[in-house]
């Protein structure tokens, strides 16, 4: 993706600024601490639960796969995800062509759209690099420039509106500079987290193409420069909402007929949060298939997992989203939206298919069963650097017979990696839901099952 400079002054307008920190102290790719479990831990009964202390603490995402001991309480990394700005939030911006824009948060903020072209004055408002198009003509616009620079403007066959996997035709021929001809066009664009397009052929054609594959809003950005040197004074800017492809009739997506994530399904008409439980185990692996007839979830005739698979909870249509660039594709706000507002802390983690071989870092299918990947407020948060899109919380263990995260993990949590000694390097390959029969746990003064604490993330097929 390229990266542009506005030569433009802009009046920079923060509207209620999130301050975003993150702490960390100590640990690394190959040593981090983790926090002591007890591998022949039984449930306890409902009576006999043990509450969370104020301070738990969580191990790091950055921590490697590498056996390591047990670190003392105080020593454990404390890294929850936060994010730069609220989910949902629209905020006044200003645009490269000095209108009053919005820009709206998704899982950061997203780029500065610029408003509908007004004709009460004599500004390019819209940042299409002309001034009052389609209004009555106003003698007092007709003034010349301070200075003759090119004009950018784009136009896009497609329109602003269109799903993912649309190919855009990005055309930006239409500039025009009293000077001369137009000899030199730069392309950029702002683009929603894990986007991965390019311009194709290159971003200094004139006609690129942009294939967009993934749900959100994007900001193409054109300068271009005439025969005598001169550039624009300002870029051409043209919004593009992409929305999941194609368009569906909204539909629950979970197997027992209730979403606990990305509620709103005619926001989110592709993807759901299904929480459940399941004892068979595994879910990154495609040998994960249903095993009790899609009877499983929090609301089904089997809430507490027996003989269920993770796959079971996904209705008729649906799948457990494989990869991040499903989740990226399918979801127009990518993780956030996944954990409704007024869920509890630490309450939810939707896990999906997703490969790694080390260090909670995302790759491609045969890249292993290393960790496990999602969306919603429980888990460790995962930093840019893991290469994982959109996606904000993983499981992930430097000890074997542990998902890595105390408040997941009996006797808070169901969520269960156990196996044999390399089950640290296999936690998509072991993991469970089935560590709190009979509301057999307990947090925060609560019982808790096997259905609590989240389940998977299901993509419509």
């Amino acid at each position: 993706m390229m990266m542009r400079t506005l030569r433009a002054p802009l009046l920079l307008l923060v509207l209620g600024a999130v301050a975003c920190s993150s702490s960390s102290t100590g640990g690394s790719d190959d040593v981090a601490p983790e926090v002591a479990v007890d591998v022949n831990w039984v449930p306890p009964d409902a009576t006999d639960a043990v509450e969370p202390a104020p301070d738990l603490a969580e191990p790091s995402p950055d921590a490697g796969d590498t056996t390591a001991p047990d670190a003392p309480a105080d020593l454990v990394d404390e890294t929850p995800f936060e994010y730069p700005c609220e989910p949902g939030a629209v905020e006044a911006c200003v645009t490269a062509c000095v209108s009053a824009g919005q820009h709206q948060c998704l899982k950061e903020w997203g780029p500065c759209v610029p408003p509908p072209e007004f004709c009460g004055n004599c500004a390019d408002d819209d940042c299409d690099g002309v001034i009052n198009e389609e209004c009555p003509l106003n003698p007092e616009c007709e003034t010349p420039p301070v200075k003759e620079c090119p004009t950018a403007v784009i136009s896009i066959a497609e329109g602003s509106n269109v799903g993912t996997g649309t190919e855009l035709h990005l055309d930006g021929q239409g500039s025009t500079s009293p000077n001369g001809a137009i000899t030199k066009y730069e392309w950029s664009v702002q683009a929603p987290v894990g986007d991965t397009g390019k311009f194709t052929p290159t971003a200094t054609y004139p006609t690129p193409i942009y294939d967009v594959q993934v749900a959100g809003q994007f900001l193409f950005v054109l300068d271009v420069t005439d025969e005598t040197g001169v550039t624009s004074c300002f870029p051409a800017q043209v919004a593009v909402t992409v929305k999941p492809n194609p368009p569906v009739t909204p539909a629950v997506g979970c197997a027992d007929g209730a979403r606990e994530g990305f509620v709103d399904q005619n926001v989110y008409t592709h993807i759901a949060g299904c929480s459940g439980a399941w004892d068979q185990p595994g879910i990154t692996p495609d040998t994960v298939v249903p095993t009790c007839n899609r009877q499983g979830g929090d609301d089904g005739a089997k809430a507490d997992g027996a003989g269920c698979s993770s796959a079971d909870l996904c209705a008729l249509g649906w799948h457990v989203c494989s990869t991040w660039h499903e989740v990226a594709q399918k979801s127009p706000s990518g993780c956030a939206g996944a954990t409704p507002p007024d869920a509890a802390p630490k309450s939810l983690f939707f896990a999906i298919r997703q490969p790694s071989a080390n260090g909670s870092v995302c790759g491609e299918w045969g890249d292993g069963f290393n960790d496990v990947f999602g969306c919603g407020n429980l888990g460790n948060g995962l930093p840019a650097d893991k290469s994982c899109g959109p996606l904000d919380r993983v499981l992930a263990s430097t000890v074997a017979n542990s998902c890595g995260f105390n408040e997941a993990e009996p006797n808070l949590g169901p969520w269960q990696c156990l196996g044999d000694a390399t089950s640290h390097l296999n936690e998509g390959k072991t993991v469970t839901k089935k560590g709190c029969p009979n509301n057999g746990c307990s947090y925060d003064g609560l019982p808790v099952g096997n259905s609590d604490k989240g389940g998977v993330l299901c993509c419509r097929d």
